[in-house]
């Protein structure tokens, strides 16, 4: 038994070494497939930290009535914990939290001050600004207050303005995620058959090699071994070709990509999930090594 895994071990180093150019050429493709893979990995959490960003941009606020004392409107917050699994945060400006904001905010702009004294009194209305967990729910909630118990305390509720906006980032992550199911399917299934091809060739040329072990007895599983031997070495030099490219341009590049990309951080996500990453990398390159060996193979077996 060890005598034999000893041979196999070393039928597939030989034949490893002795095809370089069609090695070499395996090496490529596979390490090409292994950037696929990887890319588009963080590709998802590409789209996912984008889509996170976008959604902490849309917001719903309600504003209540002058006259509403500062309890009703801590109460209608507490109302909203029923919504504790679609509302992400609720925040409480008060009519005077409001003004101090207006003003900080155009202190060097005498137009909207003066506009202000001219006013006399305190214009802002007390508001809870309220942030969804997704956008779907944001027509929830705003029925919620507008329909319910709460209704009469209540002024108006962004919503409704923001409607086509919130529409318009759902169907925008929507179409991000079918992209990216689609995306990975489509390079994918290119990934398999280009290599696939490219490992048959390599096993067109030892054809004749392996009718001579046919001839002599051996068994089907020791003529496959060397082949599953140099898939693994395919596999473990394409995958450290790739992660040192992958290294050597986010360490050149993420600076630039993260200013670009809305402070995502490449080089930060390829570090922190590396071990996720690369087991990743080994399992597909050596499954896909072994799947296209072994079906290449059985051709010349006759199994």
């Amino acid at each position: 038994m060890f005598t034999s895994l000893k041979r196999v071990l070393k039928f597939g180093w030989q034949g490893f070494l002795r095809n370089k150019g069609l090695s070499s050429q395996v090496i490529f493709i596979m390490t090409i497939a292994v950037l696929v893979i990887t890319s588009l990995f963080i590709f998802k959490e590409l789209s996912n930290f984008l889509i996170a960003e976008a959604q902490k941009k849309v917001d719903v606020s309600v504003y209540f009535k002058k006259d509403t004392s500062e309890e009703s409107i801590l109460e209608v917050k507490e109302g909203l914990y029923k919504f504790s699994a679609e509302i992400e945060d609720v925040q409480y400006t008060s009519r005077e939290k409001a003004q101090e904001i207006f003003l900080q905010k155009h202190k060097d702009d005498p137009l909207y001050l003066e506009a202000l004294e001219e006013v006399g009194e305190n214009p802002f209305l007390a508001s809870l600004n309220i942030r969804a967990k997704d956008p779907t729910f944001y027509a929830q909630i705003s029925n919620f207050l507008t329909q319910g118990i709460f209704k009469n305390l209540i002024e108006k509720v962004s919503y409704y303005e923001n409607k086509k906006i919130i529409d318009r980032l759902f169907a925008l992550t929507s179409n991000i995620k079918t992209a990216g199911i689609l995306l990975s399917l489509i390079l994918g299934i290119l990934v398999v058959l280009i290599t696939f091809n490219t490992v048959k060739l390599t096993i067109f040329t030892s054809k004749d090699e392996i009718a001579t072990m046919r001839l002599v007895g051996a068994s089907n599983w020791f003529i496959r071994g060397p082949f599953l031997v140099q898939s693994f070495l395919y596999g473990i030099f394409a995958v450290l070709i790739a992660d040192l490219i992958f290294f050597g341009g986010l360490s050149f590049l993420n600076s630039g990509l993260e200013n670009w990309i809305l402070g995502f951080n490449f080089l930060n996500y390829f570090q922190e999930n590396f071990l996720f990453l690369i087991l990743i990398q080994i399992g597909f390159a050596f499954a896909l090594g072994t799947f296209s060996s072994l079906l290449a193979v059985r051709k010349y077996l006759k199994v």
